[in-house]
């Protein structure tokens, strides 16, 4: 047994190094020709034309007929395709607008911020990165106000407030007027998870909490991904972040060799598929679903549980969960195809 930790702790130590090369286990920002950074979000191409064309009613009329969980990866969406910085709201723009010029400069900012510690901001970056969250704060802020029922606003004000200040008392406040709306929103469950992870200052308890208290009732299977993805936290904490000799690593290491776990995870897994068999789903929701119940039965070697939701993925891997290895490929595409290799399915055209 010690033997098989010297090897998992020299491959390890290998990882974190490749890690290192790109922005703490990002992708790399080189172009990939193969992948779609808008991860396959359908209205992404038609929102982006109408950006440029500053259609400011077609872009509130696009956004108004979409679910709260696709208007969130959609402006995830345009901030990757529109890599300048967003055209300015007009002084007349409505709720919608503010929402979606605000929401690219978070994402914008957050990926000037990059994901490692804050001392990894590079001082050069940091002005750029103040100025796009400021601006960001005040026109969500305001987007809020104007219209309190657009759970997207709220989410992505927590998304703000989690690569900022970390104030969990705003973050609460933001969850209760969230659940307020009576909108599903898959990303205010994933952002409310990330903020209380222990690699943001909070607790693996606190993280569980959380989990289990956006699946316990959940609206469609797409919730159940978020316990998957406390999991995958977990998995990262201990095997990523953690020294080479820390006890959470061997701890970790033998979970991942723990059958009775696997089992665990395989139960989750049957609940997926059973919420999925009563309701389908579609878009933004089905792809973060799919992403993390893949990345969790990959990384704990549970092949014919991985290998029906890399079924679903189809051509649209997505960044999230998979940037969380520290061997990541820097091109998406190549990753994916190596996933599809080694699970027997075909390469795709």
């Amino acid at each position: 047994m010690q033997a098989v930790y010297l090897i998992i702790a020299v491959l390890m130590l290998f990882a974190v190094w490749r890690m290192f090369r790109t922005r703490h286990g990002e992708f790399s920002d080189k172009p990939d020709p193969n992948f779609d950074p808008a991860e396959g979000q359908p209205e992404a191409r038609e929102a982006l034309a109408l950006l440029g064309q500053q259609d400011w009613a077609g872009l509130t009329r696009l956004y108004g007929r979409i679910s709260p969980s696709d208007r969130y990866h959609l402006i995830e969406s345009l901030a990757e395709l529109h890599r300048t910085p967003p055209p300015e709201a007009p002084g007349d723009a409505d709720s919608v607008i503010l929402t979606i010029i605000g929401g690219m400069l978070v994402f914008h900012g957050a990926s000037t911020r990059g994901s490692g510690p804050a001392t990894s901001v590079l001082k050069a970056n940091a002005p750029r990165m103040m100025e796009n969250l400021k601006t960001a704060a005040g026109m969500l802020k305001e987007a809020a106000a104007r219209n309190t029922g657009d759970s997207t606003t709220l989410s992505l004000l927590m998304r703000l407030e989690l690569i900022t200040t970390r104030d969990q008392a705003q973050i609460n406040n933001l969850v209760g007027r969230i659940q307020a709306t009576g909108e599903n929103n898959i990303y205010a469950a994933a952002n409310h998870l990330l903020a209380n992870t222990s690699k943001w200052g909070g607790s693996a308890d606190r993280m569980w909490r959380v989990a289990n208290e956006w699946a316990s009732q959940p609206p469609n299977a797409a919730w159940l991904a978020i316990p998957a993805r406390a999991h995958a936290e977990e998995w990262c904490f201990a095997m990523v972040l953690s020294p080479p000799a820390a006890p959470e690593r061997s701890a970790m290491i033998d979970l991942m060799q723990d059958e009775g776990f696997k089992r665990h995870l395989a139960r989750l897994d049957d609940l997926f598929w059973a919420a999925l068999d009563r309701e389908p789903l579609a878009g933004a929701e089905a792809s973060f679903a799919h992403n993390h119940f893949a990345f969790l039965m990959h990384q704990f070697r549970i092949e014919d549980r991985a290998k029906p939701h890399l079924e679903r993925i189809g051509a649209y891997i997505a960044r999230n969960p998979w940037a969380l290895m520290p061997t990541v490929s820097p091109e998406p595409s190549r990753l994916l195809a190596d996933l599809r290799k080694q699970y027997g399915l075909p390469p795709l055209k």
